[in-house]
């Protein structure tokens, strides 16, 4: 027969076990705040990120567990930005996780290394709305809110108590995302701090915005580069360089392969930027060292015409 004794150890044995397991799903990523967005650099919407960073320690593990949301100015019809499938591997307190989209690597001062890809923010959606860290599984549900827009953001400002003591982020920021420069939406708080409001939480950085990855890496937010058809470096646009756009047309690739506007791949927008580009004089400290330019021009406009024709036999 069990004694009293013996029935309250096993409870106790079971709540403890209870409330380990609940500590350590609460300390896989649910310590988070969404630190920094921008919603488009200089004009460019294509080109968003967001920063996420760990409260505390060991809040790595967002794989399969967690998402990132965009609701409209009503708080309603979802778009899902991330859907995290995989973990990061730094864990200590305030590392960050990095998610951009693919036309973010053109506006950094050095190669982007970015944690995850995201869904663009839909542009609607940038002058008013909320974006939302939110666990896959409703128990615990939006853990992060950063609603903006100031009175034009209608929707529902609360989530969970996990990251704000009353569970409610609201009122929101005052303004839209950041779209027209390269300066961001910033926390202003320490790496452990609570959320209070959004309005009292975030402010526009003063100057181009930094982001980090998960591996420390900062990367300064630049305007991207002028357009250029000079795939070569030698300082014109000739026959040469068409050739580099043949061979590298239809793939992904930078400007050494053809991308003339800097978009990530090459393709018929850059031929257009190299025929447009083409007709500029070739600058005199070049004449020297480019043989026969004129031979060369013929040339190129014959490998264009061939290119032309081939394409509309095809």
């Amino acid at each position: 027969m069990k004694t009293p004794l013996f029935s309250q150890v096993v409870f106790l044995i079971v709540v403890c076990g209870l409330w380990t397991v609940s500590e350590r799903a609460q300390a896989s990523f649910h310590f988070m705040q969404i630190e920094q967005v921008i919603g488009g650099v200089n004009g460019d919407t294509t080109a968003q990120a967001i920063q996420l960073r760990m409260r505390s320690s060991f809040q790595h593990l967002v794989g399969n567990q967690s998402e990132i949301n965009v609701y409209d100015a009503t708080g309603a019809n979802p778009v899902l930005l991330v859907d995290f499938a995989t973990n990061v591997t730094n864990f200590a307190a305030g590392s960050r996780i990095l998610v951009t989209t693919p036309n973010f690597a053109n506006h950094t001062n050095i190669p982007l290394v970015s944690d995850f890809t995201m869904n663009p923010i839909p542009v609607s959606y940038l002058a008013a709305g909320q974006i939302s860290f939110e666990a896959d599984s409703a128990l615990f549900g939006k853990l992060w809110n950063l609603n903006y827009g100031g009175a034009s953001y209608t929707g529902t400002t609360t989530g969970g108590v996990t990251n704000d003591a009353n569970g409610d982020f609201g009122p929101p920021f005052g303004g839209p995302l950041p779209t027209s420069s390269t300066s961001a939406l910033l926390f202003q708080g320490a790496f452990s701090a609570l959320s209070t409001t959004n309005l009292a939480d975030y402010a526009l950085t003063a100057g181009a915005s930094t982001f980090t990855n998960n591996a420390g890496t900062p990367f300064t937010v630049v305007a991207a580069a002028a357009d250029s058809a000079n795939f070569d470096g030698d300082s014109d646009v000739d026959g040469t360089d068409f050739l580099i756009w043949q061979r590298g047309n239809g793939s992904p690739g930078g400007l050494a392969q053809g991308d003339a506007n800097n978009d990530g791949n090459v393709n018929a927008a850059d031929l257009a930027i190299w025929e447009t580009q083409y007709s500029l004089p070739v600058p005199l400290s070049g004449i020297a060292t480019v043989p026969e330019p004129h031979s060369l021009g013929l040339l190129c406009c014959g490998l264009l015409a061939f290119y032309r024709r081939t394409r509309r036999t095809c």
